[in-house]
């Protein structure tokens, strides 16, 4: 199904560009993560994730 497409030489930069420029993100992002700070991840593990007071939005 896929042997009708024809790349040229050119063409191909772009999906490589793409992927190196994901894989780097999320590499960065890892790494980022792992080096972490141990007071960082325990002030990040408190936070409240949902607020309890009411709001306007929520219907009982």
């Amino acid at each position: 199904m896929f042997q009708r497409i024809l790349y040229e030489d050119w063409q191909l930069v772009f999906p490589v560009v793409a992927f190196a420029a994901a894989a780097g993100f999320f590499g960065l992002v890892i790494w980022r993560a792992l080096r972490m700070k141990r007071r960082h991840l325990e002030r990040l593990a408190r936070m409240p994730l949902e607020d309890d007071s009411p709001t306007s939005a929520r219907h009982e």
